[in-house]
């Protein structure tokens, strides 16, 4: 039985390939892909803005188990396993043993292994992407059971999107009643405001495309901030500092994925608070700031690119809490079958959709 996948080898352009599927390893396990998604770093990819050798696209998806490894009995939290089970799994493998791993935060993990690390198709077993009809899932990746009320559509960004947002938020140790700037109303920053919102914070969104906007109440924002009528950073900032009675965002969150994000970021955020940097994953994009700011304010800079893997299971559980709360069957706005990934690809760069998926 064969199985396809794709490969991107340069910029706006993707190909597919066709190989036997693999038998899983002892510890591993085959999963039948039933939805995956475009994230923004497949955007930056399409973008050509790294992967010089190419790269293979794909991390946010929902499977059913194909076949179990020797030894596989359970999930990652001891949930029983078998053959059809809906799993989520986490696109990469910590190490467990390196200091910051040791300390708690996988997230840093120097001895990272990312299967995207964008292998060659031709690398057996192959399916190292989810933009594919099905998908590897190598020893030592964390993986879990999706529950029952989750569906596909809820499921599948998960992973990366909704836990990196909470894992970014822990680490930023958003409380009760303090505000949430977040930059980009895209998949990570809807799912963002709506954990925000359950902590009780409060939530002011900027965007610049109606859609967005729109999406950003639904999921809890306060306050929007039109990008179009504030069309400057002089005039976003006063605007947030309306909002917050003259101090600035105690939290900003940049999910917009441009260096001139992080650069406003630095004004939109009050004296003595935080920033997340999530959006920025592409090698060569500079932005230009003045270090000053950061010493005067007091301003403390976390960047995020992945997270500690049992946040995935934290991240279905909230699905499951808070599923009749949000119009998550809105977040995913486009599916598109697998060989039209192309034209997935562009509509997300020209953000005419929010979310695009995938399904084999």
């Amino acid at each position: 039985m064969k199985g396809t996948l794709s490969f991107i080898p340069e910029a706006r352009k993707i190909d597919f390939y066709e190989y036997e599927l693999p038998q899983p390893e002892p510890g591993a396990m085959l999963t039948e892909v039933t939805r995956t998604n475009v994230c923004g770093s497949e955007v930056h990819m399409w973008r050509g803005e790294f992967g010089r050798r190419g790269a293979m696209p794909g991390h946010e998806m929902v499977g059913r188990v194909h076949s179990l490894g020797q030894g596989v009995t359970t999930d990652t939290a001891g949930q029983p396993l078998k053959e059809g089970d809906r799993i989520a799994p986490v696109y990469y493998r910590v190490c467990g043993l390196c200091a910051n791993c040791r300390e708690g935060n996988a997230a840093a993990c120097t001895g990272l292994s990312i299967r995207a690390k964008r292998l060659i198709p031709d690398e057996a077993p192959h399916f190292h992407t989810p933009w594919a009809t099905h998908y590897y899932i190598h020893p030592g990746q964390h993986v879990y059971k999706v529950p029952d009320n989750v569906p596909d559509h809820a499921a599948s960004s998960a992973n990366c999107a909704l836990s990196q947002v909470f894992f970014s938020l822990d680490r930023l140790n958003l409380r009760y009643d303090e505000t949430l700037v977040v930059q980009g109303a895209g998949g990570l920053g809807l799912h963002a405001m709506a954990v925000a919102k359950a902590r009780g914070a409060r939530v002011i969104a900027i965007d610049g495309v109606d859609l967005r906007l729109q999406r950003a109440k639904a999921f809890g924002a306060d306050e929007v901030i039109d990008m179009r009528e504030y069309a400057s950073v002089k005039d976003r900032t006063v605007r947030v500092r309306e909002l917050t009675d003259g101090l600035g965002s105690d939290v900003v969150l940049e999910v917009a994925g441009v260096p001139a994000a992080f650069e406003e970021a630095i004004q939109l955020v009050r004296s003595g608070g935080r920033i997340a940097e999530l959006g920025n994953i592409s090698i060569g994009l500079q932005a230009t700031i003045s270090p000053s700011l950061i010493t005067f304010k007091s301003i403390s800079v976390v960047g995020v690119s992945t997270y500690n893997p049992h946040y995935l299971h934290k991240a279905l559980q909230f699905l499951s809490e808070h599923m009749d709360q949000y119009p998550y069957h809105e977040l995913v706005d486009a599916e598109f079958p697998l060989k039209n990934a192309a034209e997935a690809m562009d509509k997300s760069d020209r953000k005419e959709i929010t979310r695009a998926a995938l399904v084999p």
